[in-house]
C-alpha cells in the first residue's frame, strides 16, 4: 500500500494539525509512499510551502480520481458529513487530533470557570455547556471509520465515546543537539511557543512569571486573539522588560537554541502536545501543567517537571529552582533528546505506519 490520500480542511498552516500533516507527508514520501491532499476550504499560512509536502494538492471534489485510487484515505479534520459518503469503504481512517469530535464546545472545558471535562458526549448537557453556539459533533457519522490517535489519552476518550476500533500511531520528531550551554549570562531564558488563545494558557504563564524574583527573560512566540489581552497583562505585571512578543515564527530553530526551559502552561487537555516533543528534540527541558496527553512524552524529572493544572505559584517555584540548578537543566535536556531519538524516531513512525496499513488488508 503506497498511495496515501490525506483529507483536511485547509490548504495552509492553522496550527498543529496542519504541521503534522505537512511533516508526516514529507517523511512518508521520503520512504517511498505517494501522499496526495484534498482540502475542503481555502485558508492558512505558508500555503506554497505546505503544498510542497505533497505529490499533489487539490480542493475536494467527489469526482476526483485520487479518492478512487488511494490505498488509504486519512481524514485529518472534522469535515462536513456531506463529504463522508464519498470516502472509500474499508480504506478510510479518521485521525482524531482534537476534542471536537466529542465536545460541542471543542475546548473540553466548561465556559464558566474553565473546568476541564472528562464526560463522554451527552447531547443535552453538551448543548447547554456550549451555550448552543456550535453544532452537535458528528459522532455517529465518524464512528464508522477506524480511528487513529497520537496518545493513549485520546484513545480512551474515543473509546468512551463509542469508537470501537482505535489505533495509536505515535508521532515522530527530528532531533538536533544543542550547540550552546544553559544560562550563559546567568539569566533563565523561558520560551512559550503556541497560539495565543485561552486554551494554550499564555495568561497562566504570565501569572507565574509575575511571581518570579530571579533574573529571567521570556519569549512569547505565536499569535492569536488573546495577544492584546496578554500585552496588557505584561504591562500590569510590570514585565515589559522581561517578556517579549515575537509574533508568528515559521522557522523556530533559533528559538530553541536560545532558551533554557520550555514552559507549557496549557489550560485545556492537550491531546498530545507536539510542541513539547519539539522541545525534547532540541535538548530543552519542559515545565508543563499535568493535563491530557502530556505524560505520553514528559517523564517526571527525566526530561521535565509536571505541575498540577493552573497552579501558577507552584510553576513559579519550579522555574525559580531551576534557575539555580544549571546541571539539572543540562541533565533533563540531554535525557529529553535521548528519549526523542529512541521513542519518537522517524524509523519507528514509518514502521508503525506500515503496521497500520496492514490493518486494511
Amino acid at each position: 500500500m503506497k498511495n496515501i490520500l490525506y483529507i483536511g480542511k485547509y490548504n495552509g498552516i492553522i496550527g498543529g494539525i496542519e504541521r503534522y500533516m505537512q511533516q508526516s507527508a514529507e517523511l512518508l514520501r521520503k520512504n517511498g509512499f505517494a501522499v496526495h491532499y484534498l482540502y475542503t476550504e481555502n485558508g492558512g499560512r505558508e500555503q506554497e510551502k505546505f503544498a510542497e509536502a505533497f505529490d499533489s494538492i487539490q480542493i475536494f471534489s467527489p469526482e476526483n480520481n485520487l479518492l478512487k485510487n488511494a490505498d488509504i484515505v486519512i481524514i485529518h479534520n472534522i469535515i462536513g458529513v456531506e463529504y463522508l459518503q464519498f470516502m472509500p469503504e474499508n480504506r478510510t481512517f479518521f485521525f482524531a487530533h482534537d476534542h471536537n469530535i466529542y465536545c460541542q464546545r471543542h475546548h473540553y472545558y466548561t465556559p464558566l470557570g474553565r473546568i476541564n471535562c472528562h464526560r463522554k458526549y451527552n447531547k443535552f448537557i453538551c448543548k447547554l455547556c456550549s451555550l448552543g453556539r456550535n453544532e452537535a459533533p458528528p459522532l455517529m457519522e465518524f464512528r464508522k471509520f477506524p480511528a487513529l490517535v497520537l496518545s493513549d489519552f485520546m484513545a480512551q476518550n474515543l473509546r468512551k465515546n463509542g469508537f470501537e476500533k482505535v489505533l495509536k500511531l505515535p508521532p515522530f520528531i527530528k532531533t538536533s543537539a544543542r550547540k550552546s550551554g544553559f544560562m550563559p549570562d546567568g539569566v533563565l531564558r523561558i520560551l512559550f511557543l503556541g497560539q495565543l488563545i485561552r486554551g494554550k494558557g499564555a495568561d497562566l504563564m504570565l501569572e507565574a512569571l509575575a511571581e518570579l524574583d530571579i533574573p529571567f527573560d521570556c519569549t512569547v512566540a505565536g499569535d492569536g486573539n488573546d495577544r492584546i489581552m496578554l500585552e496588557k497583562m505584561v504591562d500590569n505585571f510590570i514585565l515589559r522588560d522581561k517578556v517579549h512578543f515575537a509574533g508568528f515564527v515559521g522557522y523556530t530553530e533559533k528559538l530553541w537554541e536560545n532558551c533554557d526551559v520550555f514552559f507549557f502552561p496549557i489550560r485545556w487537555q492537550e491531546p498530545f502536545g507536539l510542541v513539547g516533543l519539539e522541545a525534547m528534540a532540541h535538548g530543552v527541558p519542559v515545565v508543563a501543567f499535568d493535563l491530557g496527553g502530556v505524560r505520553e512524552w514528559l517523564i517526571e524529572f527525566e526530561n521535565g517537571i509536571l505541575v498540577p493544572e493552573k497552579k501558577t505559584v507552584a510553576a513559579a517555584g519550579i522555574l525559580g529552582g531551576l534557575s539555580y540548578n544549571r546541571q539539572a537543566l543540562e541533565n533533563m535536556g540531554k535525557r529529553g533528546l535521548e528519549l526523542a531519538q529512541n521513542k519518537f524516531s522517524e524509523e519507528k513512525f514509518v514502521e508503525n505506519f506500515k503496521k497500520i496499513c496492514e490493518v486494511l488488508k
